[in-house]
């Protein structure tokens, strides 16, 4: 067998082999089926353990792994790995009766058919970023013409190449760019408040239209810092650090404003970049089952979790969006809520002149407009009532530090994910 595959086998087995062991731990039914009853038993585990949601359009994998369990003492050990197909299964694992042998299909096997339908779209994950395409955005000023994005450009960030024409090495701020052109134009008589607005327009329509452009590998991926997936992980690393170091001054004092702001903008971050980034693999590992192997490990780890929030004393269950939904309200009751009121208010206009001038009725069906009662003051009641306040949902300290493991969690996943992928990458190579 091939080195990659042989990797890949192995890895399978390790990380299928924590998965089992962290059931067995947990799960009586399952150790007790193998333990002191000199007998093996079969545990099928589902091809996705994280509740679906919306954002994820794919199915499951109908090829899920089979681990045959005996017992090493008082501990299950995993004696060996097969794949079986087309199984109903609806919790994330189950005991079933040993399978003929033509119903398995041996790991080995499966890893090669797997192999042998990997197309090169999903190695895009491992391309390498080469930097901005060279831009032109035509201007329509009689002092400026052009602006180019050029990022092999020498010099200062921002230069005159050609009459009218102004070059960027890099994307800067509209001001920064609108000052280094004033400047050089200043014995002209610098820029006008007309040439400011074509110029700022111009700008925009660069930026909209602004490509980085990745290569995918098609020989060995050596810097996987530099791939698309790579630096997305050095993205999360650093989120993920800074959020330790907010819990860590919340921990120390739990009523430090700015420690709970920094917990819920990283949180909403997180919650709002990475949740489809999750969504992602779990469509990639309904497509491509090998990935879903090689990750199991990490996959669990991140079902767990994701329990392990206290999800009950919210009142919700353990899903992505919901997830989602708790992390953003919290954030937008802190961000979001500067007047001092944490409920509805109702003012008691009964002993008040408001008198109704007016009530329309029979209006066309589906006008709203202009329907019901109509007050002397009603402009200022309109004005009035279009206060709102932030929904109140104050989420306890203990669900931001269980938050911390979600997110390393979901930075492993991703980095197993991206080993996963240059080992496969490999394997199609030799």
């Amino acid at each position: 067998m091939p080195s990659s595959l042989l990797q890949i086998e192995r890895k399978i087995q390790s990380a299928t082999d924590a998965v089992v062991r962290s059931i067995a731990d947990t799960d009586d039914g399952v150790a007790g089926a193998v333990i002191g009853r000199n007998t093996t038993a079969h545990l099928l585990v589902n091809s996705s353990f994280l509740y679906r949601d919306k954002s994820v359009k794919t199915t499951q994998s109908s090829r899920r792994l089979v681990a045959c369990l005996g017992a090493a003492g008082k501990h299950v050990r995993l004696e060996s790995i097969a794949v079986l197909d087309n199984q109903v299964l609806r919790t994330h694992y189950k005991l079933i009766p040993k399978q003929n042998a033509a119903k398995l299909v041996p790991l080995a096997s499966a890893i090669s058919q797997e192999i042998g339908s990997i197309g090169d779209l999903l190695f895009i994950l491992l391309g390498t970023i080469e930097g901005l395409r060279p831009q032109i955005q035509g201007v329509n000023s009689s002092k400026v013409k052009e602006i180019r994005l050029v990022p092999s450009l020498a010099g200062n960030t921002v230069q005159r190449t050609e009459a009218g024409v102004y070059s960027l090495r890099m994307i800067v701020p509209i001001e920064e760019l609108l000052d280094s052109i004033n400047a050089d134009l200043e014995q002209a008589g610098g820029l006008i408040a007309e040439d400011r607005r074509v110029i700022g327009s111009a700008y925009d329509d660069l930026l909209d239209s602004a490509t980085t452009e990745v290569s995918v590998p098609t020989g060995e991926v050596r810097h996987r810092n530099e791939t698309v997936l790579g630096k997305i992980i050095t993205s999360l690393n650093a989120q993920a650090a800074q959020y330790h170091e907010a819990i860590a001054a919340l921990r120390q004092a739990a009523d430090d404003a700015r420690a709970l702001n920094e917990v819920l903008r990283i949180a909403y971050n997180f919650s709002a970049d990475v949740l489809p980034l999750i969504s992602l693999f779990v469509s990639i590992c309904d497509l491509k089952p090998l990935v879903f192997w090689c990750t199991v490990k990490e996959q669990w780890a991140l079902h767990r979790a994701f329990t392990a929030l206290p999800w009950a004393a919210l009142g919700r269950k353990e899903k992505l969006e919901e997830y989602k939904s708790i992390v953003s309200q919290a954030r937008s009751h802190a961000f979001h809520h500067v007047l001092p009121f944490d409920s509805t208010v109702e003012v008691d206009l009964s002993g008040l002149d408001v008198r109704a001038e007016t009530i329309r009725l029979f209006v066309p069906f589906g006008q709203k407009e202009g329907r019901g009662v109509h007050l002397k003051d009603q402009k200022l009641a309109d004005v009035l009532a279009e206060f709102s306040r932030a929904k109140e949902r104050q989420v306890s300290q203990a669900f931001w530090e269980a938050n911390e493991a979600v997110m390393q969690a979901a930075c492993k996943l991703a980095q197993e994910v991206l080993a996963s992928l240059i080992l496969i990458h490999d394997a199609r190579r030799e």
